[in-house]
């Protein structure tokens, strides 16, 4: 599952290569934006390769915010990801959100406020890439930042799933959010769903997703956290010491 390091990774020898050819060109300062943004495509392609995976690299707050410094060095990255998820998202053939269940949501990145689902929704957001949007209150927000194509953690998952509980609890709806809503946000929706009695287990609640929304793509990686998660919960004494175990060894 090493898809997004290549990708990236083959962005960084392709800016490299303007930056050499230009430099060889004599245009030695119009080259330098161009090792900017291969330097910073090699960093995220080694933070985001499934055996390091630092998702805090980009510098993403919990408040969903990227501090000035983060905007400076991985400003090339930010960009092009903010501009990639538009491009694609007109493209796409499917709502940007779904309702999987009685005010639960799944889908993706709401850049403006007519993609967040009405009631005024509390926002689970599993990216480190893309920022809250400032109609979202930071109140009704929490981050659990994961790469793209990667998976949460298993205590992640777990705070992710405690999280969308209280807030079920306060009655408010609650939208879980990645890019394109077909990962990162399935994996912790599956969650959900097992936690509050909807699904079995988090294979009945992928089946249950992808009927409402087929474009889903949950990879190896999500469903080996989901079924870690799931051990977890096995039994409700020994929760907490399992995912203590699993803090420890991450």
């Amino acid at each position: 599952m090493a898809g997004l390091s290549l990708l990236i990774g083959l962005k960084a020898v392709i800016l490299l290569t303007f930056f050499v050819y230009l430099r060889s060109c004599g245009m030695t300062f119009l080259s330098l934006p161009f090792l900017h943004a291969s330097l910073v495509a090699f960093l995220v392609s080694i933070a985001s390769h499934p055996f390091t995976n630092l998702p805090l690299l980009l510098g993403k707050t919990s408040d969903g915010n990227f501090p000035f410094w983060a905007k400076i060095l991985f400003g090339p990255f930010l960009v092009f990801i903010r501009v990639f998820v538009f491009l694609r998202r007109l493209k796409m053939r499917e709502p940007v959100y779904t309702e999987i269940y009685e005010g639960l949501y799944v889908g993706g990145w709401p850049s403006s406020e007519k993609y967040l689902p009405s009631g005024d929704p509390s926002v689970l957001d599993c990216t480190c890439e893309l920022p809250r949007m400032s109609f979202i209150p930071k109140s009704n927000y929490l981050c659990i930042a994961t790469w793209d194509t990667r998976a949460p953690q298993p205590f992640d998952i777990e705070s992710a799933v405690r999280w969308v509980c209280r807030k079920r609890a306060q009655k408010k709806p609650v939208y879980i959010h990645c890019a394109y809503g077909h990962g990162r946000s399935v994996c912790i929706m599956c969650a959900v769903l097992v936690a509050i009695g909807i699904a079995e287990d988090w294979k009945s609640a992928e089946k249950m997703i992808r009927e409402k929304r087929p474009c889903i793509q949950m990879n190896s990686l999500h469903r080996k956290s989901l079924e870690e998660w799931s051990k977890c919960r096995l039994s409700p004494k020994s929760s907490d010491a399992n995912l203590s175990s699993i803090l420890g060894s991450t």
